[in-house]
């Protein structure tokens, strides 16, 4: 009678043992599954300006949007994307697939997503997006800038009128940079 007592604790320990061990197993599998993503690089300050220069008529004003990198981590621009969207409308474009090549950089059907409202003639591109950068290593770092210009046609932006504009780290979706800007 004594040994039958003895079997049923050698039992229950051994089945707490067996289910520690398949928890613990479980739990390795969950952690190591999943792969750890690298966080966005962080900016700690930026600024910008919509500059509008030219006459009267609206088609020979110039739009220009600048962005400046003013402190934190350097920024691959292959993994961002801007995306422009303006108070007076509902138009919204995006400029991805950085950076922009050639000589004369301009966003091309194959940067723009979105509305049209991106100026693509000469030159419209400047600073760490385009490949005529000054160091071109496909980073935007703090000290550097970025410009485009938005169509005088698609959007004419008037004194008074905001443009808003996200930088947007593609691989973790996370906005590093948003800036509200006012036209001159």
């Amino acid at each position: 009678m004594k040994d039958e007592k003895a079997i049923s604790p050698v039992v229950g320990i051994m089945l707490m043992i067996a289910i520690t061990i398949v928890l613990g197993v479980t739990l390795i599998f969950f952690a190591t599954a999943f792969e750890m993503q690298e966080p966005a690089p962080f900016v700690a300050h930026s600024s910008g300006e919509l500059v509008r220069k030219g006459g009267a008529d609206v088609q020979k004003t110039d739009q220009r949007v600048y962005l400046y990198h003013e402190g934190g981590d350097p920024i691959d621009v292959s993994d961002i994307e801007i995306v422009v969207s303006f108070d007076k409308n509902d138009k919204v474009g995006t400029l991805h697939n950085f950076p922009i090549e050639g000589d004369d950089p301009n966003p091309t059907s194959e940067y723009v997503s979105g509305d049209d409202v991106f100026d693509n003639s000469h030159n419209s591109i400047e600073g760490s997006i385009g490949t005529g950068d000054v160091d071109d290593d496909g980073m935007w770092s703090t000290g550097e800038y970025v410009m485009f210009r938005i169509s005088n046609t698609a959007v004419s932006l008037n004194s008074g009128d905001i443009v808003y504009v996200k930088i947007i780290h593609t691989p973790t979706n996370t906005v590093i940079m948003e800036e509200t800007l006012t036209a001159s």
